[in-house]
C-alpha cells in the first residue's frame, strides 16, 4: 500500500486554490448602483440673460464681398480681374482696410 497524491479515488474532495469572484462581482454592482442614485442630477442648461424688450435691429447692410484667387501658375485674381504686381494688390488691401464700411475678403 503505498501513499497517493492528487485525485484519486478518495472521498475527500480536493482543496479550491482559486477564489470564488462572484460575491466580489455582486458587491461591485451594488456600489456603482448606489454610486449612479446618489450623484446629484446635473443640468446641462446654459442661463442666458436675454433683453425683454428691446428694439429690433436696425437693417444693416450686408457689406460687399471681395474674393482674391490665386490660380496654380501664381496668378492673383481680384474678383476675377488679374493683378500684375504685389504692389498692386497691397495698395488695393490698404484701400479696402481704410474705407469705413469695410468688405468681407474672401
Amino acid at each position: 500500500m503505498g501513499m497517493q497524491i492528487g485525485s484519486g479515488s478518495s472521498g475527500e474532495p480536493e482543496v479550491m486554490i482559486e477564489m470564488n469572484m462572484t460575491p466580489l462581482i455582486d458587491v461591485m454592482l451594488v456600489l456603482i448602483i448606489m454610486l449612479i442614485i446618489t450623484i446629484p442630477i446635473q443640468n446641462h442648461a446654459v442661463n442666458l440673460n436675454m433683453p425683454v424688450n428691446a428694439p429690433p435691429a436696425a437693417n444693416v447692410e450686408k457689406p460687399e464681398v471681395i474674393t482674391i484667387d490665386v490660380d496654380f501658375d501664381g496668378t492673383v485674381l481680384w474678383n476675377g480681374v488679374a493683378i500684375q504686381n504685389n504692389a498692386d494688390l497691397e495698395a488695393r488691401l490698404l484701400g479696402v482696410a481704410t474705407t469705413p464700411n469695410q468688405p468681407e475678403v474672401h
